[in-house]
């Protein structure tokens, strides 16, 4: 009995080390990671509506797209499409190369804030005990990694400045470079900035940094960055007020509903690290007898003033429903968890082999995860939007006669633009989601008018795709003219998807008007 319990110990030894040491994060995560990145790139053959709808905007490329998001994920997907073609690979590569950025960044920002290696790692890996962080962005959410990854990096920045004397004016350019680059993934990214350099303002270190003459750099940076897409959209700031009106005239007063939501949305998002948390690291949650290290209270005020800027928000707005994705704010919480803990004292070797195999069992449970999900969704999945096999039905098009010109999809139940646009990569794809989105003709276009909806929905999307086509391109279809059906069957294992199938309306037009 005593020896094996005295394996077990070494092997839970040997776990912490390779989590934090050798290999170490870096390592450890990436091979997670990768190993994500393949099963979902090579054994599904769809992808879910956000990463679909940046296939279609980065056909062109433009200072903005749409004025609910910044452009700087489009661009990236862009820039690896050159690369890998406009395929679901290019999608894949720039999500999971964020999502490993942002716990590389995590861990470079843990080195900063512990004296011990071990605790930092462990730091570094916590928010991957997060249900969001660890399952939600492996199979959507686009703009959301990218400025999660931006947060880690921005905190990084500023304990670097912190540790610095006098404060180097690299880490000022490179604090304004991810700043503009913040500002150009997501809007929300102003208000976790405004509350991180409150709350670092209460700090005397990290005030004295920011309050330097050398932040003039920093500002200089962001704005040359950030500039070209705010005076693109200074230009659209009439839509931006139709939009604010409309989200103002949805209630009007002060109401308490909407403060559920924010609570719903931050302990969702904290689920089930938060309770892991309070039963492994209980002192950590409990009065100190010795005062907190200055980063533990620094980083205390900032999570208590995003959860007060969230509690205005839905107070003035309680129909605006706070989802749970937007608590990415709240990605820091491990990191004051485990300075309390640290304080405390309770951050003991067995706590911190408890912690190890929790987070171990975790990230191999998410290739794991990724796995079992492709052999077994289809016995419960609906729609089952990541098996539709897009390549077979393109094939099916193509026997159809569409040579190329412009795909014109409707995008409900299921994302067919982007999927298709990744599908048919030599076509133009009109996503009618996207009516504003409209990419220029390729120079002496003469291709055809390609017009697909789910025949299989419950509701039939024919008139509806037919005349967005029609309206937006001139495309001249007729109200009966003849469709054609496509059918494949799921992908997956054949015992598990027996009987299911996609099912694809098209209409194949001569090119006319700007559908060709």
């Amino acid at each position: 009995m005593a020896e094996s319990a005295s394996r077990l110990s070494r092997l839970l030894d040997r776990n912490v080390a390779i989590l934090t040491d050798q290999p170490g994060p870096p390592l450890v995560v990436g091979a997670i990671i990768l190993a994500m990145a393949l099963i979902r790139a090579t054994l599904f053959p769809g992808t879910g509506g956000d990463d679909g709808e940046q296939l279609i905007f980065s056909q062109f490329f433009a200072w903005g797209y749409q004025v609910r998001n910044p452009p700087l994920y489009t661009w990236l997907v862009m820039a690896v499409s050159q690369i890998t073609g406009p395929g679901l690979w290019a999608v894949n590569i720039v999500k999971f190369s964020l999502l490993y950025a942002m716990y590389l960044m995590l861990w470079r920002a843990a080195l900063h804030l512990f004296t011990s290696r071990v605790m930092a790692g462990l730091a570094a890996l916590a928010p991957v005990l997060f249900y969001f962080v660890a399952w939600e962005v492996i199979t959507g959410f686009s703009h959301t990694v990218l400025t999660a990854c931006l947060y880690a990096a921005v905190l990084w920045i500023l304990l670097r400045l912190r540790g610095a004397a006098p404060g180097r004016l690299s880490d000022y350019a490179l604090l304004g470079l991810a700043i503009g680059l913040g500002g150009l993934a997501k809007y929300a990214f102003w208000i976790f900035l405004a509350c991180l350099l409150a709350a670092a303002l209460t700090d005397r270190d990290l005030r004295r940094r920011l309050l330097s003459p050398r932040l003039i750099l920093t500002l200089a940076v962001a704005v040359a960055v950030m500039a070209p897409h705010y005076l693109w959209l200074m230009e659209r700031l009439d839509t931006l007020a139709g939009q604010a009106g409309a989200a103002a005239s949805i209630h009007d007063g002060i109401s308490l509903t909407g403060l559920g939501h924010g609570a719903k949305a931050a302990i969702g998002f904290l689920s089930p690290g938060w309770l892991i948390a309070v039963l492994v690291f209980p002192a950590a949650f409990r009065p100190l007898n010795a005062p907190a290290p200055d980063m533990a209270r620094v980083l205390g005020r900032y999570m208590v003033l995003v959860l007060v800027v969230t509690a205005i928000g839905t107070l003035v707005q309680p129909d605006f429903r706070i989802r749970t994705h937007y608590m990415f704010v709240l990605l820091f919480a491990p990191f004051w968890v485990l300075l309390r803990a640290e304080a405390a004292g309770a951050a003991t070797p067995a706590r911190r082999r408890v912690l190890a195999a929790l987070i171990t069992l975790v990230l191999w449970a998410q290739p794991s995860g990724l796995i079992a999900k492709y052999l077994f969704e289809p016995l419960s999945c609906g729609r089952c939007q990541h098996h539709i096999p897009y390549a077979d039905l393109a094939a099916n098009i193509r026997d159809l006669g569409f040579a190329g010109g412009t795909v014109v999809a409707y995008w409900h139940p299921d994302p067919l633009p982007g999927n298709l646009r990744a599908a048919l990569p030599g076509a133009r794809v009109i996503s009618l989601k996207h009516p504003d989105i409209i990419p220029p003709l390729p120079p002496e276009a003469a291709g055809q008018c390609l017009v697909v909806w789910s025949a299989d929905a419950a509701r039939d999307n024919r008139s509806t795709a037919v005349a967005g086509a029609n309206s937006l391109l001139n495309a001249g279809i007729a109200p009966d003219t003849p469709q054609r059906l496509v059918i494949s069957p799921l992908e997956g294992l054949p015992m598990l998807t027996s009987g299911k199938t996609a099912a694809l309306g098209v209409i194949l037009a001569p090119g006319t008007g700007d559908c060709r």
